[in-house]
């Protein structure tokens, strides 16, 4: 078969991570997501596609047997993606889910395991996982939740540190180890993100366009040749969006049900622009702490940069459901639209064409495109608790669903869902790779309680303000001590 290229690999070896339920609602400090809309991304396909790539990457994992005992994983109930990406029970004749259970099926072959149905539990709330290892029960092999629950359940001292665990290796390119480095403490991995589901494929923020529109209005500009170049900034967006923006009716009001926009999104992604921008919560101190950095003259034009995007530029279409922006990006009157990768499903019956590039850049003396997940991505730990035998095991699997997920579900979520099925033209294909290639992450979006990692969203989106100074001046105090006192429940952890 076609092996994958170098370049690929280099690609996916730098890549980071993170991701969301709802596919409109991502959740915020005061809107839950986690609706029903986040359903299996590719059901009803029955095209038949050619079989996945293969590459010589070995997970390097002992040739083991385990019995035929069960591989249990706690995850949670709100969405069917979350169960969706762990654990298929049948063939379906759709090519991801496909995946997922031919993943399954060759690791329980190969270690003599069974990988059960998942356990679920309640979104936001791990009591499941905390009363289990309370009561030594060994209930759930591995845990994959909701992000920020978890890592707050690992610096209650219930989860173990992985690095304990000799079998995960960190450095494979199944790992987004821009992302594991950004949520450990002083060396120590407690909350880890990888190709072992879908939440962490789909949850992905990038910006789509609209071709049409962009070769109407824009017929000597090349979105592509932009982005390539490092030209994809925040003022390019707001000059491109600007030029698209028109009130059709000529009432006087912008209506998003049918005017033309050049820009909508959610608020709550809003907070991913402050991965996107590049500027940091939190730096690494010589031993690895995280110590806070956010309050630079950089974050004070960033604020201001959003907060003009969103209300003193060209009219934008921003709500939480999700529906307008979608409504007029599917009917050609949004030109951009901020969501994440599981939108191109969504617009699969898109009549017009549409292509997927990253988010902006904050100017162009940044060198990298990057971005975040939403904020109900999923991520992994091991309960603690467990004799040697049993943490091998966990570890063990662990491993090799996020080695199967690299080998054989990625093949099919990106070379073939997001990409053949759903993105309408070949160079989406690399745009793509950019986008998953930049994911990064911060210690404080994880453990800092909404707080100013969310600046974007609670301060600019939700609040319409844009007073830095003041909002860091109410937060920088309980942020510090909250930070500091996560440090030192993981540093009590490790004696």
């Amino acid at each position: 078969m076609k092996k994958i290229t170098a370049l690929m690999l280099v690609l996916l070896m730098l890549a980071p991570s993170m991701a969301a339920c709802s596919e409109s609602n991502p959740e915020t400090p005061d809107a839950s997501a986690g609706n029903a809309a986040a359903e299996n991304p590719s059901a009803g396909e029955e095209e038949v596609i050619a079989e996945p790539e293969e590459t010589e990457i070995t997970d390097e994992l002992p040739e083991i047997k385990f019995n035929g005992s069960d591989y249990v994983i706690l995850t949670r109930n709100c969405c069917p993606s979350h169960t969706n990406g762990i654990y298929i029970e049948e063939l379906t004749g759709d090519v991801v889910n496909d995946a997922v259970y031919d993943r399954n099926i060759a690791l329980e072959e190969r270690f003599d395991i069974h990988i059960a149905q998942p356990q679920l539990g309640n979104d936001g709330d791990p009591t499941m996982l905390t009363a289990s290892v309370t009561a030594g029960d060994n209930a759930y092999d591995s845990v994959i939740y909701h992000y920020r629950h978890l890592g707050s359940t690992a610096a209650g001292g219930y989860l173990l540190d992985t690095t304990q665990a000799t079998y995960i290796d960190y450095e494979k390119p199944w790992w987004y180890q821009g992302v594991n480095d950004a949520y450990s403490v002083g060396g120590h991995y407690y909350v880890i993100t990888g190709m072992y589901d879908l939440d962490n494929y789909y949850d992905t923020v990038c910006t789509y366009f609209n071709t049409n529109m962009m070769n109407e209005l824009y017929p000597d500009e090349d979105i592509y040749s932009i982005v390539k170049e490092g030209r994809w900034t925040a003022d390019m967006l707001e000059t491109l969006a600007e030029g698209a923006t028109m009130d059709v009716d000529g009432n006087g009001v912008m209506d998003p049900a049918s005017d033309r926009f050049g820009y909508g999104q959610d608020n709550g992604f809003s907070f991913v622009y402050q991965f996107a921008w590049e500027q940091p919560i939190t730096q690494r101190d010589a031993e690895g702490i995280p110590t806070h950095c956010i309050n630079t003259e950089k974050q004070v034009q960033i604020v201001e940069k959003l907060y003009h995007t969103l209300f003193e530029a060209s009219p934008v279409i921003k709500n939480e459901d999700g529906s307008a922006r979608l409504t007029a990006f599917k009917e050609g009157r949004c030109l951009f639209m901020v969501d994440r990768l599981f939108a191109s499903v969504q617009l699969r019956d898109m009549e017009q064409d549409f292509g997927i590039i990253p988010m902006t850049k904050f100017d162009e003396s940044q060198t990298n495109y990057y971005s975040h997940a939403t904020a109900h991505t999923s991520a992994a730990g091991i309960p603690k608790g467990k004799t040697q035998e049993e943490m091998e095991k966990s570890a063990i699997i662990l491993e090799a669903m996020a080695a199967g997920g690299f080998k054989t579900v990625r093949p099919a979520v990106y070379d073939v869902a997001l990409k053949s099925k759903y993105a309408r033209d070949d160079t989406t294909y690399e745009m793509i790779d950019l986008v998953i290639q930049g994911k990064n992450a911060d210690f404080a979006d994880v453990f800092d309680n909404w707080g100013l990692s969310y600046t974007l969203d609670i301060l600019v989106a939700r609040s319409q303000k844009k007073d830095w100074a003041s909002h860091f001046k109410a937060n920088e105090k309980p942020q510090a001590k909250l930070i500091e006192k996560t440090v030192k429940q993981f540093m009590d952890l490790q004696g």
